[in-house]
């Protein structure tokens, strides 16, 4: 038998029953934000945080709930908290509203499968699903500790602090008593500053323009924090007018290479990662400085409407004041903190290393220098002298030794020696018959030279010139790049390397011949196309951002 019911809102809805029966069928899941296998500090996952779609401001706390993750700004240190991501529990479905649990330095979420509270001083997640959803979220400001109203397909239901599901027998509170979201129109209505000062706010340096899309009002009224769709959060001064953009975050979701350098960020100095973006055509696109304890960060997106010259980083090195990029279109040189930006056209360069007067650079057509007076030099003749190792062989990976160059050929490994101008193979190469595989990534670790094959992994003893293969690590997937650690596995000063791959990454200690093996996903987001060394910390660059591990969380 159907009957009506009226809502505390007066709103006609089925029977409360019916929705206690539907709720119970969706159970609140309460969780912590890490498994026990990883600390917060101890693993950070940094996306593309620009587009946000809702704000929550306490006194001490801004919560920006964002389409890759929850940011955390703290409003007295004026400094970010680490972000909270999938990796820690953050929902996958859109967030639509939030408010600032006024009781604990915690925010309540409003999502398009129900609702999520997240606890900043404890770092764990309550969560649960509603039939339909929940529009929008309202706190009693005479009983902020009961709970909260959450507005579902059935209308407004009150969620006891600590319950599994809504009930819907309480009424609303007074209209004078709601404290409900504050949306972006009702903001710029109240701040007429704001609202004249639109467009200036909402360009970037490409040109292009963004909308607010979500906005909270700090509880003295001192401070406004509007949310955009595209240039992140922007705090504001009602009384004055003035504003700065709270950028945190990459430029775009995908990370397509990362390398230590000199410090990029607003703060100056200090350890850091540059990190290129691999987007998409129409997306953002270029690079960003990460600073290790992500205090600041500085993005390079170039001028204009065309913007940064590459979608797609792939390699990338910082070497003196230069950094240099290849992409798909060819090699960047960004001089200056991005005031300078050339492109020197190349196919599809796959490998960069440093070379004495610029950088080497390998692709499909085989190897090049770029100098840094700016001249394009192809290396070697169509003809080499070496046989399979040709100047038009195919570069997959290069490594320089000072002066001497490692060429990772699409045929197998060559040397480039000082006043050479075509690769050859030493004698110690030419002795294993693995070796004459595609090399597709080098490094070297101290004088130790690492190689990678499709199939082994092999490493040369400095002083006899002798090579050690190992068979490969199939879970690892298709290794992407290698970064040389000296500090060795478990503090042995033994040294070893870090493997990217399609299904993970792997720490290679050469001197125990053991591997330490973080999978996808429950270590490694998604696959990793790039990894740097940049102590305390390891950066990958994968398809979901950049992660950066803590180094000795990672080898335990």
């Amino acid at each position: 038998m159907r009957q009506r019911a009226r809502w505390v809102d007066g709103q006609t809805a089925s029977l409360a029953v019916l929705a206690t029966v539907l709720l119970a069928v969706y159970p609140s899941i309460r969780l912590t934000v890490q498994s026990p296998r990883w600390r917060p500090e101890d693993r950070v996952l940094i996306s593309d945080f620009s587009v946000i779609e809702a704000v929550a401001a306490s006194p001490f706390t801004v919560f920006a709930a964002t389409t890759h993750g929850l940011t955390i700004y703290d409003r007295q240190a004026r400094t970010w908290r680490l972000p909270v991501t999938a990796l820690d529990g953050y929902p996958a479905a859109r967030v639509s509203a939030a408010l600032a649990d006024v009781v604990d330095n915690a925010v309540w979420l409003g999502t398009t499968d129900g609702w999520a509270r997240y606890d900043a001083n404890v770092r764990t997640w309550e969560q649960g699903r509603i039939p339909g959803g929940v529009a929008n979220l309202m706190l009693d400001a005479r009983d902020p500790a009961s709970g909260i109203f959450v507005q579902g397909a059935f209308g407004w239901g009150f969620l006891p602090r600590g319950a599994l599901f809504p009930v819907p027998d309480r009424p609303l509170p007074p209209p004078g008593q709601r404290v409900v979201p504050l949306d972006a129109r009702t903001a710029l209505a109240q701040t007429p500053l704001a609202d004249a000062m639109r467009a200036l706010i909402l360009t970037d340096p490409r040109l292009s323009s963004y909308r607010f899309t979500a906005a909270a009002r700090s509880p003295d009224r001192g401070e406004l924090f509007l949310g955009s769709d595209g240039v992140g959060l922007i705090r504001l001064d009602p009384s004055t007018g003035q504003w700065d953009r709270l950028g945190f975050g990459l430029v775009a979701a995908r990370a397509g290479a990362v390398a230590a350098g000199p410090g990029g960020g607003r703060g100056g100095g200090g350890g850091g990662v540059w990190v290129a973006s691999a987007g998409r055509v129409g997306e953002r696109r270029g690079l960003t400085w990460v600073a290790a304890d992500l205090s600041a960060d500085t993005a390079i997106e170039g001028s204009g409407t065309l913007g940064f010259p590459c979608v797609e980083g792939r390699r990338l090195i910082a070497s003196g004041p230069s950094l240099w990029l290849a992409c798909e279109r060819g090699v960047v040189r960004i001089d200056a903190g991005g005031s300078r930006i050339k492109l020197f056209e190349l196919d599809a360069p796959s490998a960069l290393a440093r070379a004495p007067d610029g950088v080497w650079v390998g692709n499909a057509r085989g190897l090049f220098v770029v100098t840094n007076d700016g001249n394009v030099v192809r290396v070697g003749q169509p003809r080499g002298r070496a046989p399979g190792l040709g100047s038009d062989m195919p570069v997959l990976s290069l490594v320089a030794v000072r002066e001497t160059l490692w060429v990772g050929t699409a045929a197998g490994l060559g040397l480039l020696a000082p006043g050479t101008t075509d690769p050859l193979v030493p004698p110690d190469v030419a002795e294993q018959p693995a070796l004459r595989a595609p090399i597709v990534a080098l490094a070297l670790l101290r004088d130790t030279l690492v190689a990678v094959t499709p199939d082994q992994l092999g490493w040369r003893d400095p002083a006899t010139r002798r090579w050690t293969l190992v068979r490969g690590r199939p879970e690892l997937g298709r290794v992407t790049a290698l970064a040389a650690d000296a500090g060795g596995g478990g503090g042995d000063g033994g040294g070893g390397v870090w493997l990217a791959g399609t299904n993970g990454l792997a720490f290679w200690d050469i001197a125990r011949a053991t591997f330490r093996v973080l999978g996808v996903p429950l270590d490694v987001p998604s696959p990793a196309r790039d990894v740097a060394v940049d102590p305390p910390y390891v950066w990958v660059a994968t398809d979901s951002g950049l992660v950066r591990f803590a180094r000795d969380a990672a080898l335990r």
